[in-house]
């Protein structure tokens, strides 16, 4: 298993579930992904939520999710996009529901952001999981 073929099963938009920490506790709740770029796996939040604060604090994240086939499991650190022109590039990808909510990458609430160093860990049932580096 490589990064393309993890990029080829992970489906754009994928809801999972997205965990971060918050002082010594995990907190987990539903999430999309919203698309891989690269070595990068984008998603998008605002900074008016917990969440936001608490990658601020602590960038170490991971998400979780099925698909038709496989199970996987992404988690690295999160890297938010500062520049206006990825930032835009970026927005223009999410999905058509989070646009709408939005409006646009200048809303000055989105923040979006990817694990772009750690790993994958997928499997298919209940194989042993293939761990992908990237």
């Amino acid at each position: 298993m490589n990064i393309e073929k993890v990029k080829e099963i992970l489906a754009d938009g994928t809801m999972g579930y997205f965990a971060t920490i918050n002082g010594q506790q995990l907190e987990v709740r539903g999430w999309q992904y919203q698309f891989a770029e690269n070595n990068r796996f984008y998603f998008m939040t605002t900074n008016t939520k917990d969440v936001y604060k608490q990658m601020q604090a602590n960038p170490q994240v991971a998400f979780a999710c099925t698909s038709d086939t496989h199970n996987v499991r992404i988690s690295g650190k999160a890297t938010f996009v500062a520049d206006a022109v990825e930032k835009e590039k970026a927005f223009a990808k999410v999905s058509k529901l989070v646009q709408d909510m939005y409006k646009s990458a200048s809303n000055p609430v989105v923040e979006i952001f990817y694990i772009g160093s750690g790993e994958v860990k997928i499997n298919k049932g209940f194989e042993p999981f293939e761990v992908v580096t990237f």
